[in-house]
């Protein structure tokens, strides 16, 4: 009896409508995601016009049995789950039983495989989601998956598609995300038939030192409470910032945890966390593509990552901040001696001995987004440069910026101030 089963009417349904294939991309998500599910060592991924024309992905995983292997385009087949229950305690990277289906139904393409459990290995090729055949062929223990003629059906989406650079640079980012969740797996990325990315089995440190080419290792520090573990790995002075956020080895996007890591860590930093949280805590099933997830105690998360930081008390979330009595407290001075407005743009302030650029807009920005949770609708409403304050507005802006906890970025990224010591100026004057 094969492993593969197709699931009943009634789970598809609670598993939402379907696994969306947008850009290539999402077929070599989906296939590496397949290849570690299957407990795959070395991973390989080659791709031809940034994967318009061509995407292979090849692992030496435990393969899928010849009984299995016409299931695998079928909507709904997976080995993953079986029931409604099992939702609530996923613990593989797939487990929709979509991906396969979605991807063949829009390409052209050849599944050749080899269980560890036989001898020979069998070969499936569908076009359109329609199998035509299935043959023996010679193969290792293992997988290697074909995708041709991408969106040959759907001559619409293919248009849509960006230049086969830009399709190049996020397959990279694929690539490098899934790498960086699991360093003791060897990763190869081929494109136009160059050498992208070689990948030997590794230290967390060790990677992120070889893909980002470092100076030095980045800086570890882990921490645990009640609710798991948590480990970061960060290094400042990158080039620009980056965060990496995997949960139970699942790349995962979380606006309270994103908006947090900013807010700690800075501009230009690069950071890698590591979160492991019982699966049942957690809502993997908020979005198609698993990426955007839900914790049933959000509070101790945050908790969590407040250890990693030194801090025993429980980070308050920026939307509890503006309801709470701290709210009725923004019209306190502000901590910082207002000196002035530079062309209605910037704000100019005191403290401690350095001087504080603040970009006005960004500075109402941080406090609409923390409200709304709406990043357009936050740039809207805010106030804009060439706006001009008077000193009790300035005062305001910087009170309810404080309130919120004094975040370093907005949500685009940008720094919402810079700073020079005071005495740097001294020196530059003479009188140092």
């Amino acid at each position: 009896m094969g492993e593969i089963r197709v699931l009943p009417p009634e789970v598809r349904k609670l598993i939402a409508a379907g696994e969306v294939i947008e850009r290539p991309a999402n077929v070599v998500k989906e296939l590496i995601e397949n290849s570690l599910d299957a407990q795959a060592k070395s991973i390989y991924v080659e791709t031809l016009q940034g994967g318009k024309h061509l995407i292979e992905v090849r692992d030496n995983g435990k393969g899928i049995l010849k009984e299995d292997l016409p299931k695998v385009i079928l909507e709904g087949a997976t080995s993953k789950i079986e029931k409604a229950e099992d939702l609530f305690s996923v613990k593989t990277l797939g487990f929709r039983g979509e991906a396969l289906s979605s991807i063949a139904k829009v390409s052209r393409i050849t599944l050749t495989s080899r269980h560890f459990s036989q001898d020979r290995g069998y070969q499936l090729l569908a076009r359109g989601g329609k199998a035509e055949y299935l043959r023996e062929v010679a193969h290792p223990v293992g997988t290697t998956v074909v995708v041709e003629e991408l969106f040959f059906n759907l001559p619409v989406r293919l248009k849509f598609l960006k230049t086969a650079k830009t399709e190049r640079k996020l397959i990279t980012e694929t690539v490098v995300t899934y790498a960086l969740a699991n360093p003791q797996v060897a990763f190869t990325l081929i494109q136009e038939g160059k050498t992208v990315l070689e990948l030997k089995p590794s230290s967390v440190e060790e990677r992120i030192l070889e893909i980002f080419k470092l100076d030095y290792p980045p800086f570890r520090v882990q921490a645990q409470n009640e609710i798991g573990k948590a480990e970061i790995f960060y290094y400042t002075n990158f080039r620009s910032n980056k965060f990496f956020v995997f949960l139970n080895g699942r790349p995962i996007f979380n606006k309270e945890l994103q908006t947090y890591l900013k807010n700690k860590l800075g501009y230009k930093t690069l950071a890698v966390l590591f979160l492991e949280i019982p699966p049942y805590l957690v809502d993997v099933n908020v979005h198609p593509r698993k990426e955007e997830v839900r914790f049933l105690q959000q509070r101790k998360v945050l908790n969590l990552l407040g250890k990693l930081f030194g801090e025993e008390k429980t980070p308050t979330p920026p939307t509890e901040v503006l309801k709470s009595s701290a709210y009725t407290e923004y019209l306190k001075p502000p901590q910082f001696e207002i000196l002035g407005q530079i062309e209605e743009t910037l704000i100019v302030a005191y403290r401690k001995g350095f001087i504080y650029f603040f970009d006005q807009h960004l500075l109402d920005e941080v406090v609409n987004f923390a409200l709304t949770r709406d990043e357009t609708k936050a740039c809207k409403s805010s106030i804009k440069a060439g706006d001009k304050l008077s000193k009790k507005q300035m005062e305001e802006l910087l009170s309810r910026w404080e309130a919120l906890g004094q975040p370093k970025t907005c949500p685009h990224g940008r720094p919402v101030f810079f700073k020079i010591p005071v005495g740097e100026i001294f020196k530059k004057l003479g009188r140092g």
